[in-house]
């Protein structure tokens, strides 16, 4: 059980109103005292099940700090903006998918160094100009194959010099002139041209939330799940001090409670 402060409304003894709760012996506070004696906690109990929901305040000095646990979804709507301030670093652990969409633009600076490593394959699509530009070297390895290929034309200029090679074999361009080397130099010999693999750009997936029924939601549904009316504190006040039921679910107590008495 839990132990209880009780006020009165009014100082009216019959209208009593619960205003908190206090711990006891046996309903312990959810960290131990008083080595956690800086940490004030709202944490609640999973309902036919284990586990919580918790909000945590650590205001020891040096280690101030605000915990949120979910103990499954956490969903977050702004309806307007969000600015976020990290002076600090931060980390990011996605332990299954992660899915974003801007549906507007998406400008990143990284002041920096930037480091990207993909486990598998990785799909690049845009649907205009791609611009690429590198101040220094722009130096590409691939394992098997490159394959560039254009609807139109194809361009490859160098200001001092532009090399091909396969194997023994090479063309090199610069100032001086064209160089070709290898076994031997066939021109219009017949033979058949090298083919790529060509692109094969997979589409990314787009975010959103799963209702319980399993279905797809575009996260703007999330701002119409589970929401009331706002509350009316004068009218609740009112039906409290004439012992009236304010909710449609109470008075349907209220009456079945009623119909039980009289007979």
């Amino acid at each position: 059980g839990h132990e209880v402060i009780v006020s009165f409304l009014d100082g009216d003894p019959d209208q009593p109103i619960i205003t908190g709760r206090t711990y006891h012996a046996t309903n312990t506070p959810p960290y131990a005292l008083p080595e956690h004696k800086t940490r004030t906690t709202l944490k609640t109990q999973t309902h036919k099940g284990e586990g919580s929901n918790e909000l945590r305040f650590e205001d020891e000095a040096d280690k101030e700090q605000i915990y949120v646990h979910a103990q499954k979804d956490l969903d977050l709507l702004t309806e307007h903006n969000r600015t976020e301030v990290i002076k600090n670093d931060s980390h990011l652990t996605v332990e299954n998918d992660r899915f974003a969409h801007t549906k507007g633009n998406s400008h990143h600076t990284v002041d920096g160094e930037k480091r990207e490593q993909t486990g598998k394959d990785q799909s690049f699509n845009v649907t205009g100009t791609l611009h690429l530009k590198a101040g220094t070297a722009w130096l590409s390895d691939s394992g098997t194959e490159l394959h560039i290929k254009a609807g139109q034309k194809v361009v490859i200029e160098a200001g001092a010099e532009i090399t091909l090679k396969a194997g023994g074999s090479f063309v090199k361009i610069d100032p001086s002139g064209v160089a070709m080397g290898g076994a031997s130099i066939k021109m219009n010999a017949g033979g058949a041209k090298g083919k790529g693999s060509g692109q094969k750009v997979q589409v990314p997936e787009r975010p959103g939330l799963v209702d319980s029924g399993g279905a797809y939601t575009e996260p703007a549904a999330l701002a119409t799940v589970g929401q009331r009316t706002n509350a009316q504190p004068d009218a609740q006040m009112l039906a409290l001090q004439e012992g009236k039921a304010l909710t449609s679910i109470c008075q349907a107590e209220e009456t079945t409670s009623g119909d039980g008495a009289n007979a």
